[in-house]
């Protein structure tokens, strides 16, 4: 840790790896408190359990995302360029911040207002970005589709790997080093994949 941050910036910063390593359930305050070299009594007075650190790491760690992709999907940029960009930057943040999406998983059932909360805060409006879609499928593929299809595809395409991964590894005995590599890989399968897709919608009309 880094001597001239306070006490609480070394709390979040120790507890950023921690979560990263371990996940929720398998760090302990004790474990970030060593970390961050102090004592347990002073951890608990910045924050006062598990639960509201751990909401402090991801409120920021998810603003960072969420400022991110509102960047992206609302600049001037192609819709193709968007969605490449995007999974570039989707997969590189989750490999940093695995904790994230788990994280995310349990709130949709236990607390999706405050996911909505987060994001609004980051004046990402989700609505704005689909008809931003929406508008780019008109006017550069001269396709009519529901954007809401388009993004839920891409989060499928990236979200559900990374949520899978320990059954992937062990289903098809794949190494830490095969996973990284097939990451790696879907940085360029998935816009292709996307791409390919869409120009199919463009050929056959019939499919809308």
């Amino acid at each position: 840790m880094d001597n001239r941050q306070n006490p609480e910036e070394k709390i979040l910063e120790a507890a950023r790896l921690v979560f990263h390593q371990k996940g929720f359930n398998g760090a302990r305050m004790q474990e970030i408190a060593d970390l961050a070299g102090m004592n347990k009594a002073l951890l608990h007075y910045y924050f006062r359990n598990k639960e509201s650190l751990f909401e402090k790491v991801f409120n920021e760690t998810f603003a960072q995302m969420a400022s991110k992709m509102s960047e992206i999907f609302l600049s001037e940029m192609t819709l193709m360029s968007k969605i490449q960009i995007f999974i570039n930057f989707y997969l590189n943040f989750i490999s940093r911040h695995s904790f994230v999406v788990q994280f995310i998983i349990n709130a949709l059932h236990d607390k999706p207002e405050q996911l909505r909360e987060i994001i609004l805060k980051q004046n990402l409006v989700p609505e704005l970005m689909l008809e931003q879609i929406r508008k780019q499928l008109r006017e550069e593929m001269g396709l009519d589709i529901d954007p809401l299809h388009i993004y839920v595809n891409i989060l499928g395409l990236t979200v559900f790997p990374v949520v899978a991964k320990p059954l992937i590894q062990s289903l098809f005995r794949i190494t830490d080093e095969r996973m990284d590599v097939f990451f790696e890989q879907r940085k360029k399968i998935v816009p292709t994949f996307i791409e390919n897709a869409l120009k199919g919608y463009e050929k056959d009309k019939s499919l809308l």
